[in-house]
This record gives C-alpha cells, sequence and structure tokens, in this order.
C-alpha cells in the first residue's frame, strides 16, 4: 500500500486543503487556521481533486453542498485512490444537513464540522485529526518495515532450505553431485537400467603433497579445473561426482544392445583420464597431475551402489600400486589387498601418535681422523608385537594419506630432544642428520616448523642438518634456495642427499647453497673395482671438493670401497663396515661413552 508522505515546508506545518464554492467560507476558515497550517484552497470539486493528485494536503475540509459536483462525490475520488485514500476528510456542512452524517462516514468521511463555525471547535478537530493522520502514517510505517523484514527472513530461510537441500545432493567447492546423489543415481540405473551398469573411481595421485606445498586456495582451485574436465569430458556419457577430498566417480550406463561393453567403458575412461591428467595453470604455478582409477562392473563387482563403489575404490588403490597403467578393473584379490592397506593406515596414524616410529642413528666418521662425528638419524617403526615395519612401506604410505608431514615433525622432534638428552648426560656434541621428505621441504611453512621444533627442545641449530632429496628441488629450485638460505641463517645446515641419481643435478647444484654431498650408495657397488663407477664416484668427489662441499660416502660396506674414498678425498664415511644405525641407548653406550677411537679398532 502506498503511503502519502507530508511535504514539508520551512516550518514543517501540515497541509489543509479548504474546499468550498463560497469563498467567504473560505477566507473565514483560513483565519481560524492560519499560523498553525500551511493553507491550500479550491472552490469546486473538480478543482480540488487536481490539487490533491499533484500535491496531495495532510487534510482536506470539505464542503458537501457544491455545484457541479458535490462533497460527497469528491470524498468518493479521493478515497478511491490509493495514493489520496488515507487522507482525512472532514465535511463542513450547515445545521439542516446533520441528517447526512451517516452517509458521509459511511464513503470514508472523518468528521463533520457545522455552520456557523466555532474557531476552537474546528482548530480541535482538524488538530486531532492530523494527529490520528501521522500515527496511523507511524504505523503504516512500522508495519511496512516489519512486511519488509518478515519478506526479507522468508527469502532467507528459503534460501537457507534451498542450499541445504542443495548440499545434501552437490558439492560445494565442484558442483558435481556427491556422494549421496551418486548412490541415489547409481541404484536408480540398477533399478531400471536394461544395459549395464559400471562404477570409476579417479584419485589424485599426492595431492596431498600438491596442497602443503601450493597451499589449500591453489589445491581448491586445481578440484574445481580437474572436476571441469571431468565434465566435459563426461558430457553426455557419466554422471561425475565427487565423493572425497581428492577423490572423483562416474557412473556409466550401457545400452543393452551395445556388443563390446567392455571396449566401450575402455573407452569412456580413456577420455576421462584424458581430460584430466595434463599439466594445469595455477596463478603463477606449474602443476602436472597423474591420477590412477578404479572400474567396477554390474553385477559381478557387486550388487549394490555401495559394494560397486568398494570394488571401484579398491581397484583404484591397486592402480595406485602398479607402474604398469593408469587404471584397473576390479578382481577378488584386490579386496583383501584394500584392507589390509586400510589396517596399516590405521595403524600408521597410532603409531605417529603413540611415537613408535622412532629415530635410529648410523654414525658418520671423519676420513683423516677417523673419528666420530656425527650421525643420521633413521626412522623404525617397531610395532608392539615386536614386528618391524620397513621405511619403504611406511613413507609412501604416509605421503598417499597425508600423514608425512605430522611423521616428519615428529621424527624431527625426536632427534632434537635425543640430541638434548646426549648433552645434559655430558656427551660431546655431534651434528645429527635429519631426513625429510620431498613434500614436507615443499610445505611453505617447513621452515618455520623447523625453527619452532629447536626453540621447543632448546636445542642449537648447528648440531641439526637437513638431507633433503634432489625430488625435493627439482620442480622449483629456486624456492628450495630461499628455504635453504633461510635454514642456514639460523644455524641449520642442508645436506643433498642420494646425490647423481637425478638426472639434472649439473644444472641446479652450482645454484643451491647447500652445506654437504652425499654420494648415493647405488654408486658405491662397483666402487675400487670397476673402472666405469671409480670415475663416475672420483668426479662427484672432484665437483664436491671445487664447490667447498663437505661430501660423504654411505653405504660403504668393504674395505677396498673405503680406501678409494680416502685416496678421492671423501670427508666423511657411513655404512656397515663401521656400523649399521642402531637404537639411542646403543649408540650412547657403544660409540659416545667409549673413548676416540678408529672405527675398525
Amino acid at each position: 500500500m502506498n503511503r502519502i508522505e507530508r511535504p514539508s515546508t520551512a516550518a514543517d506545518q501540515p497541509t489543509v486543503l479548504i474546499v468550498d464554492d463560497t469563498p467567504g467560507n473560505i477566507d473565514l476558515l483560513r483565519s481560524v487556521l492560519a499560523g498553525s497550517y500551511r493553507i491550500k484552497a479550491a472552490t469546486s470539486g473538480r478543482r480540488a481533486l487536481e490539487i490533491i493528485t499533484q500535491d496531495p494536503p495532510d487534510l482536506v475540509l470539505l464542503d458537501v453542498v457544491m455545484p457541479d459536483m458535490d462533497g460527497y462525490s469528491v470524498c468518493r475520488r479521493i478515497k478511491s485512490d490509493m495514493a489520496t485514500a488515507k487522507i482525512p476528510v472532514i465535511f463542513v456542512t450547515s445545521k439542516d444537513e446533520a441528517r447526512d452524517e451517516e452517509l458521509g462516514f459511511s464513503i470514508g468521511g472523518a468528521d463533520y464540522v457545522t455552520k456557523p463555525f466555532e474557531p476552537s471547535v474546528v482548530r480541535a478537530r482538524v488538530a486531532t485529526h492530523l494527529a490520528l493522520y501521522d500515527q496511523t502514517r507511524l504505523l503504516q510505517d512500522l508495519v511496512d518495515e516489519r512486511t519488509v523484514q518478515l519478506r526479507h527472513e522468508m527469502e532467507q530461510r528459503e534460501q537457507a532450505i534451498a542450499r541445504i537441500r542443495y548440499l545434501h545432493e552437490y558439492d560445494s567447492l565442484t558442483g558435481l553431485a556427491n556422494r549421496n546423489l551418486l548412490m541415489q543415481r547409481i541404484n536408480l540405473a540398477l533399478e531400471s537400467h536394461a544395459g549395464q551398469v559400471a562404477v570409476v573411481i579417479i584419485d589424485v595421485d599426492r595431492f596431498s603433497s600438491i596442497n602443503d606445498a601450493l597451499g589449500t586456495q591453489l589445491g581448491d582451485l586445481l578440484l574445481q579445473k580437474i572436476a571441469s574436465g571431468l565434465k566435459e569430458a563426461a558430457a553426455g556419457h557419466a554422471l561425475i561426482g565427487r565423493i572425497g577430498g581428492d577423490s572423483f566417480a562416474a557412473l556409466l550406463t550401457l545400452d543393452s544392445r551395445v556388443v563390446d561393453r567392455l571396449h566401450l567403458i575402455t573407452e569412456q575412461l580413456d577420455r576421462l583420464l584424458e581430460a584430466v591428467a595434463q599439466p594445469y595453470s595455477l596463478e603463477n604455478e606449474r602443476v602436472e597431475v597423474r591420477v590412477s582409477a578404479g572400474v567396477a562392473v554390474h553385477p559381478k563387482d557387486g550388487e549394490t551402489a555401495e559394494l560397486l563403489l568398494k570394488s571401484a575404490d579398491a581397484a583404484m588403490h591397486a592402480a595406485k600400486e602398479s607402474t604398469l597403467t593408469p587404471y584397473l578393473f576390479y578382481n577378488a584379490d584386490m579386496n583383501s589387498a584394500s584392507r589390509e592397506l586400510l589396517t596399516l593406515e590405521g595403524e600408521l596414524r597410532d603409531a605417529i601418535r603413540d611415537q613408535h616410529i622412532v629415530p635410529w642413528f648410523q654414525p658418520k666418521f671423519d676420513m683423516k681422523s677417523r673419528q666420530l662425528v656425527g650421525a643420521e638419524a633413521l626412522a623404525r617403526w617397531i610395532r608392539p608385537d615386536g614386528r618391524h615395519i620397513s621405511p619403504g612401506t611406511f613413507f609412501p604410505l604416509a605421503e598417499k594419506t597425508g600423514l608425512y608431514k605430522a611423521l616428519n615433525h615428529r621424527l624431527v622432534h625426536a632427534v632434537c630432544l635425543q640430541a638434548r638428552t646426549w648433552r645434559n648426560q655430558g656427551h660431546r656434541p655431534l651434528k645429527l642428520a635429519v631426513n625429510v621428505s620431498a613434500a614436507d621441504f615443499q610445505y611453505p611453512g617447513f621452515v618455520a616448523d623447523m625453527l619452532g621444533i629447536v626453540q621447543d627442545t632448546g636445542v642449537d641449530p648447528r648440531t641439526i642438518e637437513i638431507e633433503i632429496t634432489e625430488h625435493a628441488v627439482i620442480a622449483d629450485p629456486e624456492t628450495a634456495a630461499e628455504k635453504i638460505r633461510a635454514l642456514a641463517a639460523h644455524g641449520f645446515t642442508t645436506a643433498l642427499d642420494d646425490f647423481g641419481v637425478g638426472y639434472s643435478s649439473l644444472s641446479y647444484i652450482r645454484q643451491l647453497p647447500i652445506h654437504t654431498l652425499k654420494i648415493d650408495q647405488s654408486f658405491m657397488g662397483g666402487v675400487g673395482e670397476d673402472e666405469r663407477a671409480n670415475a663416475v664416484a672420483a668426479t662427484i668427489l672432484t665437483l664436491s671438493n671445487r664447490l667447498g662441499l663437505i661430501s660423504v660416502g654411505e653405504g660403504v660396506e668393504h674395505e677396498h670401497q673405503l680406501r678409494f674414498l680416502t685416496d678421492n678425498g671423501c670427508d666423511l664415511v657411513q655404512g656397515f663396515l663401521f656400523s649399521g644405525a642402531m637404537t639411542a641407548e646403543d649408540f650412547a653406550t657403544k660409540l659416545l661413552s667409549q673413548p676416540p677411537s678408529t672405527p675398525t679398532d
């Protein structure tokens, strides 16, 4: 409903329109109301309606008996227009016309004043009805305001309900179907489809490493791009859904008339994987994405949506372990392997939390003095039942499940605590090397984490060496160099482990401000006996010496290897010729508590 806004004057006076065909009556009423109101006048009903339409007054004093159009007709016109219907109308009438008051009230009149006028009565009734009009407008404003508020609240509620319904069936990040909707559609396809139904699960390899290296914002952007590629590739052929952090699923329905259904599934799967496994540009970052996929076909791999998804998931995990193909079709043996992997993942989480993965220490010796100068900390997982789990098993699992950061953090913290314990026991300080994974080193907060650990344990950073592999730096040598400089500024040294295994080592080795270069043990097998192996190892040692780096030969098991390293200027050595890795207690008893001696004594 439209409201009548009273025009303001300098004095902010209400406007009263006097309508009477006798000018003397107008003058009389004007004199009665002068000073308190802004007065307008009309001598005919038609002129009054023109004024009311152009500039609505706050109140109308309306003579009943007028030629051409009487007051009742004018009132009816005023009340029939939504824009003016709320304006109070006071009829002006002679005493002998009082019998018509009932008619005036029935058509919307607010009151009557009779001729001859009593000035005080006229002023009182005008003031009363203007006050009522103001109150009416105020109440109307409140009603309108509350109506708008309620409408807004209802719209918000409807939007919230729609959002809840949407999120029940769709993924908020990618807009794809979520697990709920996918399960519904699979079950519907199983009930109604006369052909064959297949379910595919596609998982992004090492996504947790990408997410930690680039941040969750770019990680989410990558998932959105992958989702868009899958949706485009599947248009008209499959329903695509997101069923986990970096896991997607596709529902394929095949026509019963198709003879070679396996071939058609493979074609559609190739199209999906081709759309995903490609380089992505994320702001200033270029990311190579690889995926693994598993396929389950109804009815042989599962009778229900839940069983099909479970079988496809098992096939996907098997594909991750395979180096031959990015996808596999389900077979029954995969379920047991998937269960074992899931069990091991749970045990790994518990082992990290309960500190069952601990550092053992392999000593390092100076080649000239043959004295103990340091040790490399190597992770060992010993289950409560005494069974040892190989690092080759639990480190890759930690990377796949996103547990590597927690694992590395625990290990570095444990090494620093051990260094503090040995210092408090009065043992001489040693340089302790800790291995960190490529994913952990690439994490933006890595340097801050290392500083936090040494500050928490009270260990001198100069006694800690961070060992990284070529894989940790090859993706972004400039950022790696910045991190190494930041570590060095706080006292840490950095060693490049497994040097020579990567194909591009020489192109960036001079750019990295590392302190130590470790010769990978894969080169040590033929050293001292094979000329080619000798040439490669000698070249690495010469390079290390020329660059002013500390060289470490690891994996030394024989005397002829030791003689070769000595003759070619290797600085430090470690390996089974001297000692394997041992517990902290054995290390302290056998090495730290003994007087300095040569390792072969």
